[in-house]
C-alpha cells in the first residue's frame, strides 16, 4: 500500500492514458478541440450541425451567454484538468439557441496541449447539477466543514469552513491527496491510519483541536465512504464536527465524577453505588477502601449485574436487602452483619437521582467492631460480676457452714468428754479425741486453702524450682490416700510411665496440686475407681487423674474453676466443701507453666490432665 506522501506524488506526474481516437467517439454530443489560440481543429458532426460550424473556424466566433473564449483562455493558464460549465449556445444556420453543459478537459496530442470541449443537452443532467449547486449552497450556509474526495483520494471539494480549518484553499488543494493538508494536524501514524481506512473502504474518526482566534476549539474529523451514482467506485467525504462545547461539557462533567471519587475514596469506611435498570442491578462505582475490604477488582464487576457476582455472605445479603428497599420503596434500609472478624452496620440508602427509569442506591458499612467488642466486654464484665458476687455469696456460706459445723462437732464433743471422764469411760475418751483431731485438721485444711488463694489472688505466691521424676509425686499422693479411697470402698490405682518423666516444677506445690485433685475424685465417687496415671507424648509429660463419679456437664466446668465455686454445685449436695481445691490446682498449674485441663461427662466421670514440658537433664 502506498503511504500518503507517494500517493500524492503521483498526482504531480501526469499519466498518460491510451488516447481514444476521436472519431470513434459518440456523435449524439457536440464535440470540439481546440488550440491555445482558441482555434477550432476539429468538430464533430454533432457539433457542426447543433452551433453551424461550416463558417467558424475560432472558438471566440461562436455566439454565447458568456464570453466563452476568454473562459477558455484562462483555463489553459491554470493549472486545472477538467471543468464544467453552462453555456447558452446559438445555431448559426437555424438562428435558435439552447442551454448545454460544457465539460472542458485538458488533453496532451504529440507533445501539445488542446481542449477537449464537450457540449451535453440533457435535462437529468441539468437537474443534477442544479441539485449540486443547491448542496453546495446549503453546506456553505450552514457552515459545514467539508471535503469530498474520489476514489482516488484526491480532493475535489472544499467548503469555505473547511478550507479555513485547514488554512488553504480549493485552488491550492484541488486534486491533493487528501491526507496532505491533514500533516497539521495529526501524527504520521494518524496519517497513515487515515490513509489505510481509505484503502479499505472504511469509515475513521479523530479528534483534533486547533485554535480558532485565540480560542481552543475540538474538531471531530470523521471520513465516510459513500457510492458515488455516476460512478462504479466508492467515494469518500470528510467532515469536520465541531465537538468543542461536548468536550467542555464532559471535562466538567469528568472533573465533578473526580471530585466526587475523590471525596468518596477518602471516606474511610467501605462504600459503594448500585444502580437498577430493567430489573437488573449494576454495580456503579465504589470506593477503595470497598474494593479492598472485600478484595474486588474494579474492571471486573463495574457496570456488571452484581446478582450473579456477590453470591455469598455480606454482599448477597446487601442485594437481597436492596430489592427489598427498592421493591418497597423504602427511603433507608439497616442491618449488622460480620465479615472477616469486622462488625459493620450496614445502611442502604435509595438516593434523590434516580429517574423512571433508572435507581440508584448506595450502600455505606460503618465499621462497629470497637463499640460491639466494648459491648461485649461490659456484658461479660456484668456478667462475671454477677456470678462472682454468687459465688462469694455461696462461698460465705459454706465458709459459714464449714467453719460451724466444725466447732459444733467439737461443742458437742467436749461435753461428751465431760460426761466419759466423770464416768471414767476413758475408751470413750480417747476415741473422742481421735475425733476432735480429725475435725481441728479439716478445719486447718480450710484455713490453708484460704492462705493459698489469697497468695495466688494477691502474686505473692513463690516458687521453689527444681528437676524431679513426677512418678515420685504420684506415688507419694497414692500413698497419702491409699487409705482415705479404702474407707470409700473406693480403688485407688496407679499406672505410671516406666521411663522417667522429668520435668521443672515446685515439688511441694506440684503433690499439693495433684492431691487435691485426687482427693476430690475420690470424695465425689460413690462407686468404682479413681486412677492416677503419667506417660509421655510429643515431647510433653501427662498426668491424668481420672475418677468413675457423678461426671459433670461440659458447660459447667468454667464455673468450677473460678474462685469460691463449689464443686456441689455442679456436683450435688451430697459433699461439703470451700470451693477452693480445683481453683488453686488449676491457678498453681498454670503459674508453674502447665495446661490445666478437665473432660467430664454425666454419669459417666471426669478426668483432669496436666501437661509440663519435658526436660532432659544434662542439654
Amino acid at each position: 500500500m502506498l503511504d500518503y506522501k507517494e500517493a500524492a506524488a503521483i498526482d504531480n506526474n501526469v499519466i498518460q492514458e491510451d488516447i481514444i481516437p476521436i472519431t470513434v467517439l459518440a456523435e449524439s454530443k457536440p464535440i470540439i478541440v481546440i488550440n491555445r489560440t482558441n482555434a477550432i481543429v476539429f468538430s464533430n458532426q454533432a457539433a457542426q450541425i447543433s452551433f453551424g460550424l461550416n463558417n467558424i473556424s475560432n472558438i471566440s466566433q461562436l455566439q454565447a451567454d458568456i464570453n466563452f473564449a476568454k473562459i477558455l483562455s484562462d483555463f489553459f493558464a491554470s493549472s486545472y484538468s477538467n471543468i464544467n460549465i453552462n453555456i447558452n449556445v446559438k445555431n448559426f444556420s437555424e438562428s435558435t439557441s439552447g442551454e448545454y453543459n460544457a465539460g472542458i478537459e485538458r488533453i496532451e496530442i504529440d507533445n501539445t496541449q488542446y481542449l477537449l470541449i464537450v457540449f451535453h443537452r440533457t435535462e437529468k443532467e441539468i437537474i443534477l447539477e442544479d441539485r449540486i449547486n443547491s448542496i453546495h449552497a446549503a453546506i456553505e450556509f450552514a457552515s459545514i466543514p467539508l471535503m469530498t474526495i474520489d476514489s482516488k483520494g484526491k480532493i475535489s471539494f472544499l467548503s469555505h469552513s473547511m478550507e479555513e480549518i485547514l488554512g488553504f484553499g480549493i485552488e491550492e488543494l484541488y486534486e491533493k491527496f487528501f491526507c496532505v493538508p491533514l500533516e497539521s494536524f495529526l501524527s504520521k501514524a494518524d496519517l497513515l491510519t487515515a490513509e489505510r481506512a481509505f484503502f479499505l473502504k472504511q469509515s475513521w474518526v479523530k479528534i483534533i483541536s486547533l485554535k480558532d482566534k485565540g480560542i481552543l476549539r475540538f474538531k471531530e474529523l470523521r471520513l465516510t465512504p459513500f457510492l458515488n451514482p455516476n460512478a462504479d467506485s466508492n467515494a469518500f467525504m470528510l467532515i469536520a464536527h465541531d465537538i468543542t462545547d461536548y468536550i467542555q461539557k464532559n471535562l466538567i462533567v469528568k472533573e465533578s465524577e473526580n471530585k466526587l471519587k475523590s471525596i468518596i475514596n477518602n471516606i474511610r469506611d467501605p462504600l459503594f453505588i448500585i444502580k437498577r435498570k430493567n430489573d437488573k442491578l449494576f454495580f456503579e462505582t465504589g470506593n477503595n477502601s470497598f474494593f479492598r475490604v472485600f478484595n474486588l477488582e474494579k474492571s471486573g464487576i463495574i457496570n456488571t449485574d452484581i446478582r450473579s457476582i456477590f453470591t455469598e455472605g455480606i454482599l448477597k445479603k446487601i442485594v437481597k436487602n436492596s430489592e427489598i428497599l427498592l421493591n418497597e420503596s423504602l427511603p433507608t434500609f439497616e442491618f449488622k452483619e460480620k465479615f472477616n472478624l469486622v462488625h459493620y452496620s450496614c445502611k442502604i440508602t435509595l438516593m434523590d437521582i434516580s429517574t423512571e427509569d433508572e435507581s440508584y442506591v448506595m450502600i455505606s458499612f460503618n465499621n462497629i467492631t470497637d463499640q460491639q467488642n466494648y459491648q461485649t466486654k461490659m456484658k461479660t464484665a456484668y456478667e462475671k460480676e454477677v456470678q462472682l458476687n454468687k459465688l462469694k455469696t455461696s462461698f460465705i456460706e459454706n465458709m459459714s457452714h464449714e467453719i460451724r459445723t466444725p466447732f459444733n462437732a467439737i461443742s458437742g464433743y467436749a461435753d461428751i468428754l465431760e460426761d466419759s471422764i466423770k464416768a471414767g469411760d476413758y475408751q470413750n475418751v480417747s476415741e473422742l479425741i481421735s475425733l476432735v483431731k480429725d475435725v481441728m485438721s479439716r478445719v486447718s485444711h480450710l484455713f490453708d486453702h484460704i492462705i493459698d488463694m489469697s497468695e495466688i489472688e494477691s502474686g505473692e505466691v513463690t516458687f521453689d524450682y527444681v528437676y524431679l521424676n513426677c512418678n515420685q509425686v504420684l506415688k507419694s499422693v497414692d500413698n497419702k490416700l491409699k487409705n482415705t479411697a479404702k474407707l470409700k470402698n473406693i480403688e485407688l490405682l496407679t499406672e505410671l510411665s516406666e521411663e522417667e518423666i522429668m520435668i521443672k516444677t515446685d515439688w511441694v506445690k506440684l503433690e499439693k496440686i495433684i492431691y487435691a485433685i485426687t482427693e476430690n475424685a475420690i470424695k465425689y465417687t460413690l462407686l468404682g475407681k479413681v486412677v492416677l496415671r503419667s506417660f509421655i507424648f510429643n515431647n510433653f509429660a501427662y498426668i491424668t487423674v481420672t475418677d468413675t463419679g457423678e461426671g459433670m456437664n461440659q458447660e459447667d466446668i468454667k464455673y468450677l474453676l473460678e474462685p469460691f465455686s463449689h464443686e456441689d454445685d455442679v456436683y450435688s449436695k451430697k459433699s461439703q466443701g470451700a470451693g477452693l481445691g480445683l481453683a488453686i490446682a488449676s491457678k498453681l498449674t498454670k503459674m508453674m507453666g502447665g495446661l490445666f485441663e478437665i473432660v467430664s461427662r454425666k454419669q459417666t466421670g471426669t478426668k483432669i490432665t496436666l501437661i509440663f514440658p519435658l526436660v532432659k537433664i544434662g542439654y
